[in-house]
C-alpha cells in the first residue's frame, strides 16, 4: 500500500470518528465581561469617586440583559471587590437602590424537544443570611417553569450545572434575590451564565453502521494489498 493510500485512509477513519463540536454559548454576555456602561451610578455610591471599584446599572445597560424596572445590578471589578472569574462578577445585592435587590433577566430561543443545559458559578461574601439567591428558566408564552434553584446562604463558591427542556417558545433566564435583603445586603455573586445544547460538549466518537462496515471494508483491503506486497 502506497503512503499516499495510507494517509488516506487514516484520514478518512479519523473523519469517521471525529467528535462532535461543541456549540457555543446561547447567551449573550453570560460571562459578564462586556461592561460598556462601566462607571455608572444610577443614584448610588458606586461609580462616583466614594467607591470607583463598582457600578450600579440599571434598565438595559449590562448588554445582553434586561434589569427589571426599580432594581439595579451591581458590576464588581476584580482589582477592587471580590469577583468569581475574569475582571467583573454581578453582586447581587444591587446596592439595595430603591429598597430592592437585583432582578434581572435574559429571554432566548428554544426548540421544542430539545434538551438544554444551564451552567453558572455564584458565591457568598459577607454572612448576610436574610436574602436568598434564586435562579429560574421560565417559557415566557406559557409561563411554565422549567429550572428553578432557590439558594440559602452556603459559604464558598458553588458551580452549578441543570438539564431543561426546550419548548419552542422563547424562554427567559432570570436571577435575582429571593427573598430580598432590601438593602446593600453583599450575600451573593454571581458569573459565567451559559447555555448550551445538552451533551454538545461531550467529545464522544459516534458512526453508524453503514460508516463502520464501509471503514472495515477499507482496512481488510488495506490489509489485504500489505499483504501481497510483503510477497513479492
Amino acid at each position: 500500500m502506497s503512503k499516499m493510500s495510507a494517509f488516506a485512509l487514516i484520514a478518512l477513519a479519523g473523519a469517521l470518528l471525529a467528535p462532535a463540536q461543541a456549540t457555543a454559548n446561547i447567551l449573550i454576555n453570560g460571562d459578564l465581561e462586556s461592561e460598556p456602561n462601566w462607571g455608572a451610578s444610577n443614584g448610588s455610591g458606586c461609580g462616583t469617586g466614594l467607591d470607583t471599584g463598582c457600578s450600579a446599572l440599571v434598565g438595559s445597560q449590562l448588554p445582553g440583559w434586561t434589569i427589571e424596572p426599580g432594581h439595579a445590578v451591581t458590576v464588581h471589578i476584580s482589582s477592587s471587590y471580590p469577583t468569581i472569574s475574569g475582571t467583573y462578577s454581578i453582586n447581587a445585592d444591587g446596592e439595595g437602590l430603591g429598597g430592592h435587590n437585583a432582578n434581572f433577566y435574559q429571554d432566548f430561543a428554544s426548540s421544542g424537544g430539545q434538551l438544554y443545559t444551564l451552567q453558572y458559578d455564584w458565591a457568598t461574601w459577607s454572612a448576610n443570611t436574610t436574602p436568598n439567591l434564586d435562579v429560574s428558566v421560565t417559557d415566557t408564552v406559557t409561563s411554565t417553569v422549567l429550572y428553578h434553584a432557590n439558594f440559602a446562604w452556603s459559604s464558598g463558591t458553588h458551580h452549578v450545572s441543570a438539564n431543561f427542556p426546550g419548548t419552542g417558545n422563547t424562554l427567559r433566564l432570570r436571577v435575582q434575590e429571593n427573598p430580598e435583603s432590601g438593602i446593600n445586603d453583599n450575600s451573593y455573586i454571581v458569573d459565567n451564565f451559559a447555555v448550551d445544547l445538552a451533551g454538545a460538549t461531550t467529545a464522544v466518537p459516534t458512526v453508524n453502521r453503514e460508516l463502520l462496515a464501509l471503514l472495515a471494508c477499507l482496512l481488510l483491503g488495506a490489509g489485504a494489498v500489505a499483504r501481497r506486497s510483503m510477497r513479492r
